[in-house]
């Protein structure tokens, strides 16, 4: 799990093709570095195969942690921190509708009106303005045909803020993590592990369709 890239973006298609700053602790310190979106899915799902914790992140990336024995048979702590070069950004309910829509329809694709580039899927419309916003944001990409699909970056950006703190009764946005007011230690652990546990589903659901498409970018 301590796979490092350490190629320095510089060309825009470079930029691209690296989406997440990567950082891996180990027994020596750390080690930083640049990793793209195959490379992201890639560590995602090693960690969900090998039983590591994961989290998303408000931004758009995930932390992996797991647990190992260190000398004098102490467990270490040793961690992946994915960070996206380009942050989500804040996810208003109107970005959350287009990007389900998007996800969902299986044909958006990019289309021009009045020569300017517009997200299209059936007879549904994403204005040019927010189209351009998705596209600076990396919330969206598309192949050489034009499909349109969300980044893995949107994909966590999505799960961590439908699973971000609520009421104090409902800790979790999603309503799935409900219970009256606890000592904040033990509220902390059980939105930890609420959220690992989602994390782990997101992953595990990830579609053939998405890796293959993600390899191909």
């Amino acid at each position: 799990m301590n796979e490092v890239r350490h190629t320095t973006p510089t060309t825009p298609t470079e930029r691209a093709q690296h989406m997440f700053h990567e950082t891996v602790t180990h027994a020596s310190g750390e080690s930083r570095g640049h990793a793209s979106e195959a490379h992201g899915l890639l560590l995602l799902r090693r960690a969900l195969k090998r039983g590591h914790a994961i989290q998303a992140t408000p931004a758009g990336g995930a932390s992996i942690t797991w647990s190992l024995m260190g000398h004098g048979g102490r467990a270490v702590v040793r961690s992946i921190a994915l960070a996206p070069h380009t942050p989500v950004g804040a996810l208003t309910d109107d970005s959350v509708r287009d990007l389900g829509v998007i996800d969902g329809a299986g044909t958006a694709r990019y289309d021009l009106r009045d020569g300017r580039r517009i997200i299209t899927a059936g007879l549904y419309e994403i204005p040019a303005l927010t189209t351009a916003h998705y596209r600076a944001r990396s919330l969206v990409t598309a192949d050489r045909a034009d499909r349109v699909r969300l980044t893995l970056t949107a994909r966590l950006g999505l799960l961590a803020r439908e699973h971000q703190d609520g009421t104090d009764t409902v800790l979790c946005a999603c309503g799935r993590l409900t219970f009256c007011p606890v000592a904040p230690e033990e509220a902390r652990s059980l939105t930890r592990r609420h959220r690992e546990a989602v994390a782990a589903e997101f992953v595990s659901s990830l579609s053939a369709a998405f890796a293959a498409a993600v390899a191909a970018s």
